[in-house]
């Protein structure tokens, strides 16, 4: 098994899109920690420089998350660890505007994502896992490892969205059910 390279704090609300996230972070063998959204993220990260402990490499986090103030951590993490990237994550949105993007940047961030559209799933993730990597200068995206995580999502008992897979006739059908009932 590959070597965890980096480290990815999520903040993200709790549901199947930052299970979707966790996964296929994982499967890029990054360590990822899904912190609650109550979290004192400045003071968090006060805490690790003033013991001189290792920051994330990046922090994910979704904008939806109003009490948390996510551009107001992109411009104090801008003023205060200027090396830590923060990928912001429009969790409401399947598409971002090229100026949505703009005014992110201009608040500190290192990108703005939509969330993830399951009608596409596996394009939609590699696209965005793959800008997740190449902010982190890592190696290109490993395909099947990532497919095989979508895969094993797919048929966990816990999952309860809908996911569609190329060739998948039931993409309305909740996982529990489809995964006992695919038809190839």
């Amino acid at each position: 098994m590959p070597q965890i390279s980096k480290f990815v704090l999520m903040i993200y609300p709790v549901g199947f899109q930052g299970k979707i996230w966790q996964t296929v972070l994982r499967s890029q063998n990054m360590a990822v920690i899904w912190e609650s959204a109550d979290v004192n993220l400045v003071k968090s990260l006060q805490q690790l420089q003033q013991n001189a402990l290792p920051l994330p490499d990046l922090i994910l986090i979704d904008t939806r998350l109003q009490s948390l103030k996510p551009y107001g951590i992109c411009r104090w993490c801008q003023t205060h660890c200027p090396t830590l990237k923060i990928v912001l994550v429009n969790g409401a949105q399947y598409e971002i505007l090229a100026s949505e993007r703009q005014w992110a940047v201009c608040q500190g961030a290192a990108d703005l994502l939509p969330r993830f559209a399951v009608e596409n799933l596996i394009s939609h993730t590699a696209n965005s896992t793959g800008k997740i990597l190449e902010l982190m200068d890592l190696p290109t995206l490993n395909h099947g490892s990532l497919v095989t995580a979508l895969l094993k999502l797919r048929k966990s008992p816990q999952s309860k969205a809908v996911i569609a897979f190329p060739g998948t006739k039931l993409a309305s059908i909740p996982l529990k059910i489809a995964a006992k009932n695919r038809i190839n």
